[in-house]
């Protein structure tokens, strides 16, 4: 049975203070669960031994890791929700726009109304469709989002980070067609869905406000390398893209997507039993920081399930999750909502959600790095010794 201690007990062990604790939980180092008051975090013994053995035997022959701690204010994670500016996103998503949150992490400041943010200029939309077009067209979503950031690098350089998402966020929204009305969720599910329901532009709004940060993840910490080193907004923006396209980062939510047309088709038992059989990991469960739950789910959930003619593909979620839970431990997280979502809303599987969302805490998090001293990251070569 594993044995579980309070934070303060679990600190002393490790030797840290309980803010890097909290980091080290954050980064699924340590194992946490909530006391049976339902508020008190304890933390796994056999992980803080596990953690404490690691750093005594780390030697020269031993495989590196890389653990960077930087002081930031944008979002806090605490294993059970999640916070932007010390503001409860969760709470967010259900009654703010994306375009507040985005100024929240920008400035610190909640709107009261719905910013008027500027729209795409006709010579960017211009240059947008050019590039894009030169593609051809086997791009992917990403490859048009990774070529508008280069085009708008080249036309603005000097544009500081907010000014830079609010333009790159424009003309995503309205590049591929006329310039449409509306809030950027209303622009965008226009976008990427022919006739979209007022219940989907809902939905899409909350998913932006849900993927907009969630503190130090590798594409926000490129972003702030790239920036460290004085890159224009647009060139930090593309470090975070690049890195968003590894398969091991930003394409959870459409292989979930996937996994929920596989079960309409094949059923979910086959569905979830074909992937575990070959050992592969179930896109949408799972999370190292959330150990009893993503609270980023139920929100999408909710207005998944708000959307409208879609009882068969309701139906092939339920049964996704509930196999799921007959041979997982894990539970579903935020990639699980976002692909219910673009499945139950008739999307593409490979919208791209997490990247347009995450450009407003990259552009936060851009902010921060330039208050801080320059070139400041710098890893350390060692000689191999196999």
């Amino acid at each position: 049975m594993t044995l579980y201690v309070g934070s303060r007990e679990a600190a002393h062990r490790l030797g840290v203070s309980r803010a890097t604790l909290y980091a080290y939980v954050s980064r699924g180092l340590v194992q946490r669960r909530t006391a049976i008051d339902g508020k008190t975090s304890m933390y796994s013994v056999d992980d803080l031994e596990r953690l404490r053995s690691r750093s005594r035997r780390h030697t020269a022959g031993s495989r590196p890791s890389i653990d960077v701690q930087i002081t930031s204010a944008v979002a806090r994670l605490d294993g059970q929700t999640l916070w932007y500016r010390d503001r409860d996103a969760i709470e967010l998503a259900r009654t703010a726009s994306f375009e507040q949150v985005a100024e929240l992490l920008w400035t610190g400041v909640l709107p009261d109304r719905q910013p008027d943010w500027p729209r795409a200029t006709p010579d960017d939309l211009r240059a947008g469709r050019r590039a894009i077009e030169a593609l051809g067209g086997e791009a992917t979503a990403l490859h048009r989002l990774l070529v508008l950031a280069a085009v708008l690098g080249a036309r603005h350089p000097t544009d500081d980070p907010p000014t830079a998402a609010r333009r790159l966020l424009a003309i995503v929204a309205d590049s591929d067609g006329p310039r449409r009305r509306g809030s950027l969720a209303d622009r965008l599910a226009r976008r990427w869905h022919p006739r979209p329901s007022g219940e989907l532009r809902a939905a899409v709004n909350r998913a932006l406000v849900l993927l907009a940060d969630h503190e130090l993840a590798t594409s926000t910490l490129a972003a702030r390398v790239a920036i460290s080193v004085r890159a224009d907004a647009y060139a930090a923006f593309i470090a975070g893209l690049a890195t968003v396209s590894g398969r091991l980062h930003g394409s959870a939510a459409g292989d979930a997507h996937r996994l929920l047309q596989d079960a309409a088709e094949h059923g979910a038992d086959v569905a979830v039993r074909r992937r575990l059989d070959a050992g592969q990991r179930l896109p949408g469960f799972g999370h190292t920081v959330y150990r009893d739950g993503d609270p980023r789910l139920a929100p999408l959930l909710e207005s998944a399930r708000r959307l409208p003619g879609t009882d068969a593909g309701q139906a092939v979620v339920d049964q996704v999750l509930r196999a799921a839970s007959l041979r997982l431990a894990q539970q579903p997280n935020v990639d699980f909502g976002v692909a219910a979502v673009t499945y139950l809303g008739g999307m593409d599987p490979d919208v791209p959600l997490f990247a347009v969302a995450r450009l407003a805490g990259w552009a936060a998090h851009c902010l921060e790095e330039l208050a801080e001293r320059p070139v400041r990251f710098r890893g350390l070569a060692r000689p191999r010794t196999d």
